[in-house]
């Protein structure tokens, strides 16, 4: 992660899969984490993004240098 990112590299993996334009299911196989596990990651980085959605969340990264 990049200093100022208050994302975990867990986390990172997650968006970056999201800007991948991945679903649930498909990043929990990827990552090799349950689909709970993966929600869980989207629900903390929707919060620690202040983004509403997983669109707006991978955006936000894009611009703050995240991703």
């Amino acid at each position: 992660p990049t200093p100022d990112s208050p994302l975990t590299p867990r986390e990172l993996d997650v968006l970056r899969l999201i800007a991948g334009g991945i679903g649930n299911v498909e990043i929990g196989e990827r990552l090799h984490i349950g689909l709970g596990t993966v929600k869980g990651h989207i629900r903390d980085i929707l919060e620690k993004l202040s983004a509403a959605d997983r669109t707006q969340a991978a955006v936000n990264a894009m611009r703050r240098g995240y991703l």
